[in-house]
């Protein structure tokens, strides 16, 4: 019985993960610390405010900073899940076509959360459009 092995890149495809992998990461890194960053003033400020100087804020504020900060961290996560796959390509042998996978797994999850971002974003600017557009034609 022979055993079949796994898919492996040449070293030049590597070196193309590897670069990918080490500039994701930071990527990763640099929005996980924005947004722990982000979650962190947010709340922070909202305490500050509340309880210490006793002053109503607008609670759309807190949470503006607060989802912000959450789909940084998301998105930072992710693209260090995706760099960490990617790095697999490199140091490992005999599993290349898994660990792809597996990036492109995350990969795949990042720009979902995109996609329906930019969905719900186009559909809010549509919606904002119209309702100003009939504000105008019922003032005159």
């Amino acid at each position: 019985m022979t055993t079949s092995l796994g898919y492996e890149f040449n070293p030049s495809q590597n070196k193309v993960f590897e670069d990918l992998a080490k500039k994701m990461n930071l990527v990763g890194i640099l929005l996980l610390f924005g947004g722990i960053f982000n979650l962190t003033i947010a709340i922070i400020v909202s305490v500050f405010l509340l309880f210490i100087q006793q002053k109503s804020i607008p609670i759309s504020s807190a949470i503006n900073g607060i989802i912000q900060g959450a789909f940084l961290a998301l998105l930072g996560t992710w693209t260090r899940n995706a760099a960490v796959g990617f790095s697999r390509i490199v140091k490992t042998t005999n599993n290349d076509i898994e660990n792809l996978m597996g990036a492109m797994g995350e990969l795949r999850k990042l720009y979902t959360l995109q996609y329906f971002l930019a969905i719900i974003t186009i559909v809010f600017i549509i919606l904002v459009f119209i309702v100003s557009i009939v504000g105008s034609l019922s003032a005159t």
